[in-house]
């Protein structure tokens, strides 16, 4: 069985490693279905894969791409579908397990969003979407003290990052914690004088 690049397993993995499609016709699927992305015709992007996804139907980007493709089209189980398949490829992908977790996003399920954030944590501790999907989830079942601790590790190496600050202060707020709260909320207002949650809590 001849050798191929890691890169072109990316887009050819298949059971027997043979190529049906040229590299020029690999190149003009994917550039139509990114062109299509980009002016939100999603169906239409997704069926410029259509050929691709035939050939190579264990193909690590075509699968991840097409679930990328039908979560922003609303088709959560397809989504689901492409991304665990792209898994089965790349089991440690951060890229699929948090495009995953934009799905339970989507259907407002915070508790399985807590879960697969933790999923994404034993791979990479510091992911920032994964810990800002997680700290929400917290929040949004009113786990205060958790998503504070979440919120203050990703300060401790974000430490002007006002999404991050705006968690902790919301977070401490909601836990009873209003002064430390408050003075959080000043910082974020220096650091961006129209931030609107600042601005909410703070009454301006």
């Amino acid at each position: 069985m001849k050798k191929i690049s890691l890169i072109l397993f990316l887009f050819i993995a298949t059971v027997s490693l043979v190529a049906e499609m040229t590299q020029k016709e690999l190149e003009e699927a994917y550039n139509n279905s990114i062109k299509f992305e980009t002016g939100q015709k999603y169906d239409k992007a997704i069926s410029a894969l259509g050929k691709v996804i035939k050939d190579y139907p264990s193909g690590y980007t075509v699968n991840y791409r097409l679930g990328w493709l039908y979560y922003l089209s609303g088709n959560y189980s397809n989504a689901q579908k492409h991304l665990e398949t792209a898994l089965l490829i790349y089991p440690y992908s951060v890229e699929v397990l948090n495009t995953i977790n934009l799905i339970n996003v989507a259907k407002m399920e915070w508790e399985k969003v807590e879960i697969q954030s933790v999923k994404v944590f034993k791979i990479d501790h510091y992911n920032y979407y994964a810990n800002y999907w997680y700290a929400v989830a917290l929040m949004k079942q009113k786990k205060y003290d958790l998503a504070i601790k979440t919120a203050e590790k990703m300060v401790s190496i974000f430490p002007t990052n006002v999404v991050f600050l705006n968690i902790l202060a919301e977070s401490k707020f909601l836990n009873g914690e209003k002064d430390e709260a408050l003075l959080i909320f000043g910082s974020v207002i220096i650091l961006d004088k129209d931030n609107e949650p600042a601005k909410y809590y703070l009454g301006r």
